[in-house]
């Protein structure tokens, strides 16, 4: 038998089987990855989602006995919570608003950590605060282009969060909040604060109305400490103006 020659038909064949089994390792980690990471996803939604039910079967719609009776009246005297009260779920609305309240603190308080874990608090805080707040153009600078000017824009947008936070705060001694009073503006929402499950959706989106604005003002008290004292910046990218090629301009003058 004719032995074929070392290193003249092996060689190349071993580096193809190689690559072929690096790229299927590759493809292989990555869908495991994606599988992982889609996992991860789903789990989070349903607790997220047993989290917004929980009240429903926990709460009662009225204090059934001394003891529940005692935390009511500490709420709504002694805290000035009286959310609903008026309405036909006074105990499950005002627990409801504290519950909602809380969880969204500690939501928006691990959500914070893990920006700040990711970004630091140096420059690369300062770049996303500006694009994430500042950057973006109010439609009327066309018209009025002192809009733009930064200390006006961080005061509007500021002042947009204040007063997010403040509509927060007073809907908590809204007592009448379910009661309708045929008018057409807040007839849903009073509606739906007779019933469960409008009471834990509007107790969700209001609670995060009341706490982002916790974080945004933390967040800016970091951005202008950085801004006076450190020296980082206002964190915004100006991006360099194209730069024309003369070949590209003496195309461009061909064509025309």
């Amino acid at each position: 038998m004719s032995r074929k020659p070392y290193g003249t038909s092996d060689l190349p064949e071993q580096p193809a089987k190689q690559k072929k089994q690096q790229k299927q390792q590759h493809k292989r980690l990555v869908l495991e990855q994606q599988a992982k990471a889609k996992r991860k996803a789903i789990a989070v939604i349903a607790c997220l989602m047993i989290v917004f039910v929980l009240p429903i079967f926990l709460f009662p719609a009225y204090p059934r006995n001394q003891w529940q009776y005692e935390i009511y009246r500490y709420i709504s005297e002694q805290m000035l919570i009286t959310v609903g009260s008026k309405g036909p779920l006074p105990f499950f609305t005002i627990l409801s608003s504290i519950y909602y309240t809380i969880i969204t603190s500690v939501i928006g308080g691990y959500l914070s950590f893990l920006f700040i874990q990711r970004t630091g608090v140096g420059k690369a805080f300062q770049e996303k605060i500006y694009s994430k707040f500042f950057q973006d153009e109010f439609k009327a600078s066309k018209k009025y282009p002192w809009l733009e000017k930064p200390l006006i824009k961080k005061t509007i947008v500021s002042g947009i969060f204040l007063l997010l936070f403040l509509m927060g705060i007073l809907h908590f001694i809204f007592d009448e909040i379910s009661l309708q009073d045929g008018s057409r503006k807040g007839a849903l929402i009073q509606f739906s604060y007779n019933y469960r499950l409008g009471v834990i959706f509007w107790e969700a989106c209001i609670s995060i109305i009341t706490i982002f604005p916790f974080f945004y003002f933390g967040f800016l008290i970091i951005y202008l400490v950085n801004y006076f004292f450190r020296g980082f910046g206002t964190g915004k990218i100006i991006m360099p103006p194209k730069v024309v090629h003369k070949s590209a301009r003496k195309r461009s003058r061909k064509g025309s």
